[in-house]
């Protein structure tokens, strides 16, 4: 689904690649309802080809159109929905359904001339790519960000060896990967980091934590399992037990939203600890500005946002002592790790800043200055940039279909 609120790094990726004078044709599974997207991102929903608004009569007579053009190529793709089965027909099922929506793109690329697919995520989208190469030779690459190369997804192998060249935004995923899959020791991957616009606009503008005898913990996350926010408001209920004067807030929504009030309810933090649920782009920032510390208490993530918004917000961070995070969170530098799920940790992380108020200022300007150096978002995608214009070549770009031998 594109755009959403939660894949605000992408809509920042495509409004800075157009800016850099990259001409960029947008497409996507699935279309956001409203809600799901934040308003200023309706031009970027206006301008992608989505499969899931194409009516089913299109999608039917493009298929046969395909498979009595490019008998070979589109036969080949069927057997290939078979191969890649992973020992459930269910999977064959959904491969199908991945090539359907394959020759949708396949024809939409072929009439923009395009000649080089780049998806973001390992999921379906990545699915339908396979597929897409399969039946035309048009290369694709692939970024991957988190959940979906972290936690088990269908085909993320073939998704990840199939691609000329993968863009991933730490170095965690990469040897993940490569030892999970043997297989991908030969393929090329790149680093280039998330960011935000630190020289204009809402996370340009720095203001320092208010003087203020309350502990003000952030949370910015969607409320669902791997989130882990129950250890967080666990925390805070030892925070008021110990004597410390604190308020958090949890910005998000999802699936544990109504466990997690029950939880605040339970521990009596009413007043204390409040759900915000999703707010836009700019309240966010503000909220960032209001906190003197974000807390990330997930037990598995990517290289999460919330942790360059709050170090470009020169707040200091303390997140969970995973997968990628400790390139991002300097110990006792820019913040503080501590062991996942543990509450007792969290809270002495907690304590001590609220014991010691002036190493909130210490390790956000650190975090700040790390910010500057690694998360700019002008200088990443002018290093994505390098990368295309290396790997994608510019001339012949017809995105014609040829049939296979």
């Amino acid at each position: 689904m594109f755009p959403t609120i939660s894949t605000t790094f992408l809509q920042r990726e495509v409004r800075a690649l157009k800016q850099a004078g990259l001409s960029v044709l947008l497409m996507a599974n699935r279309h956001p309802k409203q809600g799901d997207f934040h308003p200023h991102d309706r031009d970027l929903m206006e301008h992608t080809f989505y499969l899931s608004k194409q009516p089913l009569l299109k999608f039917l007579t493009l298929n046969l159109s395909f498979l009595l053009r490019y008998p070979k190529n589109y036969l080949t793709c069927i057997r290939l929905a078979f191969a890649l089965r992973e020992g459930r027909m269910t999977r064959v099922v959904e491969n199908l359904k991945h090539l359907v929506g394959a020759v949708l793109i396949a024809e939409h690329i072929q009439a923009n001339q395009v000649n080089h697919v780049h998806v973001h995520f390992a999921f379906g989208a990545a699915s339908v790519a396979i597929f897409m190469n399969a039946l035309t030779g048009m290369p694709y690459s692939l970024a991957i960000h988190g959940s979906d190369v972290l936690l088990p997804q269908p085909l993320t192998e073939e998704k990840i060896r199939r691609a000329k060249f993968i863009v991933s935004n730490c170095r965690f995923h990469i040897k993940s990967l490569r030892d999970r899959f043997p297989a991908l020791s030969q393929q090329k991957f790149y680093v280039v980091r998330l960011g935000v616009a630190l020289r204009s606009g809402i996370w340009s503008r720095v203001k320092p934590p208010e003087n203020d005898p309350e502990l003000r913990i952030l949370n910015v996350a969607r409320l669902e399992a791997v989130k882990a926010q129950h250890v967080l408001i666990a925390a805070c209920a030892a925070l008021r037990d110990m004597g410390i004067s604190f308020r958090c807030r949890l910005v998000g929504e999802g699936p544990k939203r109504e466990e997690l009030q029950k939880l605040i309810d339970s521990l009596r933090l009413q007043g204390h600890v409040e759900l915000l649920g999703t707010r836009y782009e700019a309240d966010v920032s503000d909220l960032y500005d209001w906190s003197h510390v974000v807390v990330l208490s997930s037990v598995s993530e990517g290289t999460p946002m919330t942790i360059i918004e709050a170090m470009a917000k020169a707040r200091p961070v303390i997140a969970s002592r995973i997968t990628a995070l400790p390139e991002m969170v300097i110990d006792g530098r820019t913040g503080f790790l501590f062991e996942p799920g543990s509450v007792n940790d969290l809270t002495s992380r907690l304590a001590h800043l609220a014991h010691h108020p002036s190493l909130i200022t210490e390790m956000g300007n650190r975090g700040y200055r790390r910010a500057r150096s690694f998360f700019d978002i002008e200088t990443n995608i002018q290093e994505l940039i390098r990368i295309l214009a290396g790997e994608i070549p510019i001339h012949n770009c017809t995105g014609r279909v040829t049939e296979s031998e």
